[in-house]
């Protein structure tokens, strides 16, 4: 789902190897939670599934390696 988008892409992406941008996601797999537009890190609030119970999901997101979003919340 990673190597062969950035192959296409010619991008030097889609790996963790020692060196490789740290581009990335970590996800709670059994995590339930419900979507609400108001807490998006996004200015957008358009979303179909507002107040919809949902299981699974991201708590971080670390881009170049540094932590971007933190539980919803950007970080810079």
């Amino acid at each position: 789902m990673t190597v062969a988008p950035a192959k296409i892409l010619n991008l030097d992406k889609g790996s963790l190897r020692i060196g490789a941008d740290a581009d990335l996601i970590i996800v709670d797999p059994k995590l339930e939670w419900r979507v609400d537009a108001t807490q998006f890190a996004s200015k957008s609030r358009n979303t179909p599934f507002n107040g919809w119970k949902l299981k699974g999901k991201v708590l971080y997101t670390i881009v170049g390696g540094k932590v971007v979003v933190k539980d919803g919340k950007l970080l810079y």
